[in-house]
């Protein structure tokens, strides 16, 4: 297979193949077979929303999330994807849960206006390893002995992208013969590995078979080629590589340490590392080329999740020089 394609596990690439508005349709398809959406169920709009939180008065810091959208049926749904396990996964999706569900209410509205808030959080990491071995797990809100729900406006989702591997490879016949609805979509994110630069040929084979019969499929694959095909975005793939690979080392030194509490320390140190690397000078490289194909400030910002403070101070700089 000649064709270069990025890994979609990267949240880079995630976000520019479903979490924009020219691949609405592809965004529409993959929440409704991920959460087994059917019939009158079945999401047929969505809305993007600004994936960057409000500041946290406590911690001081703006998060971002990857993909944020806004329903025809009236809820919320935040996918995030994650590639390390950064151990606070369980609480980080709790209080993104809560900035979410609150923000929805606006002054002078009742509790009742609401909205039904879900969280999708694909991992390539177990986050429950000693409680289950199922790649999609569904959590709510139940009373502990009769188990009658609290609320239906809180749902959180967990896909486990190496368990589905597992699964995939031991009963691939199985779940060939009856497949489940998510399963190209996590096909697709497992196919290619950002370590080995590779892509798993079989997967990807059966990724289009699949892709035959269903016509989102067939889409998402053609504009993931585009977008890996593209310059810009190999440069950005390659620097948000860099970062994760720091992060990733510095994490591993902490186990072996024992030293937990040198964990953001040590991931700041990376980042800088990254950035003397030349992360930051080949960011700029392609905000400039951007701008000067006349591509707005605030575009460029939600592609490529970069505050669009710092956009416009690129583009004074252009300015300046000219």
């Amino acid at each position: 297979m000649t064709t270069e394609y990025l890994d979609l596990k990267m949240d880079f690439m995630f976000k520019q193949l479903f979490g924009h508005p020219s691949r609405k349709k592809i965004t529409i398809a993959f929440l409704n077979d991920l959460l087994h959406r059917q019939g009158r169920d079945r999401i047929t709009d969505v809305q993007y929303e600004n994936t960057e939180l409000i500041k946290a008065e406590q911690v001081g810091k703006t998060s971002r999330l990857d993909v944020l959208v806004y329903t025809s049926n009236d809820e919320r749904i935040n996918v995030e994807i994650q590639m390390v396990d950064q151990h606070d996964m369980p609480e980080r999706v709790l209080y993104y849960w809560s900035k979410l569900f609150s923000s929805s209410l606006q002054t002078g509205q009742n509790y009742s206006e609401l909205v039904p808030t879900i969280m999708i959080s694909i991992l390539n990491y177990p986050l429950f390893p000693h409680e289950t071995d199922s790649f999609h797990n569904v959590f709510h809100l139940y009373e502990d002995n009769e188990r009658f729900i609290w609320s239906p406006h809180l749902e959180f989702h967990t896909f486990d992208l190496s368990q589905f591997m597992v699964k995939w490879k031991k009963y691939r016949r199985e779940m060939r013969a009856k497949p489940s609805a998510e399963y190209p979509w996590l096909m697709m994110l497992s196919a290619a590995d950002y370590r080995k630069k590779t892509i798993d040929t079989s997967i990807f084979h059966e990724l289009e078979e699949f892709a035959m019969n269903e016509q989102e499929v067939r889409e998402a694959i053609k504009e993931w080629e585009s977008l890996s095909a593209n310059h810009e975005n190999k440069v950005l793939y390659e620097a948000r590589l860099k970062y994760l690979r720091d992060q990733l080392s510095n994490i591993l030194g902490e186990r072996r340490a024992g030293r937990e509490e040198g964990r953001e320390e040590g991931i700041k140190k990376g980042i800088n590392k990254g950035i003397k690397e030349g992360i930051q000078k080949e960011r700029e490289a392609v905000i400039r080329k951007m701008l000067s194909k006349g591509t707005a400030p605030d575009s460029i910002a939600d592609m490529l999740d970069y505050p669009l403070e710092e956009i416009k101070k690129i583009q004074q700089k252009i300015e300046n020089d000219k």
